[in-house]
């Protein structure tokens, strides 16, 4: 017989699912931020390219978050000029983890964050993005 003929009522109880797991400890919040970028994707021989504006949403000590009318491959090397209020951009430098559409022709994108290359193209991409002072 392929049922229990028991009146237990732990026999006829569906198998139940195994607990969610927990999150990580390590996962920090991440911060609603705006601000605009200058962003620039990183060719196989470690040289930006072409770079393109896009529009900060967050940002967390792993991960930033942009908008941008350019869609960007998964593991792409990303460098982001932050612009902030003082004059210099910051600059960042990430793979892309995750990018997807987000209406109005914007692609969201989320770069995980790692150590800025000590490059010389990078030095002028980033020296190209600063205003001459007067």
């Amino acid at each position: 017989m392929p049922f229990p003929l028991s009146n237990d009522t732990a026999a006829r109880r569906p198998a139940e699912k195994a607990p969610e797991a927990a999150p990580k400890a390590s996962a920090r919040p991440a911060f609603t931020f705006k601000a605009d970028v200058d962003i620039a994707e990183l060719d196989e021989r470690g040289r930006p390219g072409p770079k393109w504006a896009g529009k900060a949403c967050e940002i967390s000590r792993n991960h930033i978050v942009f908008r941008s009318r350019r869609l960007c491959y998964e593991e792409r090397e990303i460098l982001v000029a932050v612009h902030l209020i003082d004059d210099r951009p910051v600059a960042l430098f990430g793979r892309v983890s995750a990018c997807e559409y987000d209406g109005d022709g914007l692609h969201k994108t989320t770069l995980t964050l790692a150590a800025l290359p000590r490059s010389d193209s990078i030095q002028a991409w980033l020296i190209g993005l600063t205003p001459p002072r007067q």
